[in-house]
């Protein structure tokens, strides 16, 4: 192909990432949403706290937990899309280490896995500290899920692991 063509689809091919910018600018919105929902669970937990046993005092805080480790996975979303937008920016800076924040796609999708891992199984302990005697059935199936992404989790690094054993 003729040299100018190449370089217009290059050029072309290598925009079209910016696509990816309003779903980027979505996930900061949803940060600020997860933000707001955090302050609310804590405002209600401090004020209904003289009122609240032990096992709804543990709830409450398993809320905030649950909410700090979803708001930690969309940092890790942006922080990879920033990669996407501005690839210089994992280039190293002037002390010689890596940008702050930025991490190798390998390494997202364990702590992807990982924190997914770890809301299911707060959202989990949360049902089951919840319900009645009668409803904990259902949490057999959430049971399964959380064991479905744990499984997941480890061989996706399992399979990393013998990726990199072959390089």
């Amino acid at each position: 192909m003729h040299p100018r063509f190449n370089t217009i689809l290059r050029n072309f091919l290598l925009g079209s990432r910016w696509g990816m910018a309003p779903f980027c600018l979505g996930l900061i919105a949803a940060l600020a949403l997860v933000l707001a929902e955090f302050v609310r669970e804590l405002v209600e937990a401090v004020l209904g706290f003289a009122g609240m046993s032990g096992s709804e005092v543990i709830v409450a805080v398993l809320k905030l937990v649950d909410l700090g480790l979803v708001a930690n996975l969309v940092v890790m979303i942006i922080g990879a899309g920033v990669e996407i937008f501005l690839p210089d920016s994992a280039a190293r800076n002037e002390g010689g280490s890596a940008a702050p924040g930025i991490v190798d796609f390998a390494e997202l999708k364990l702590k992807v896995f990982g924190s997914l891992s770890a809301i299911v199984a707060i959202d989990l302990l949360e049902n089951f500290l919840g319900v009645d005697p009668v409803h904990k059935a259902g949490v057999l199936p959430e049971i399964a899920v959380l064991l479905a992404f744990v499984l997941s989790g480890v061989l996706l690094g399992w399979m990393d692991r013998l990726a990199a054993e072959r390089r």
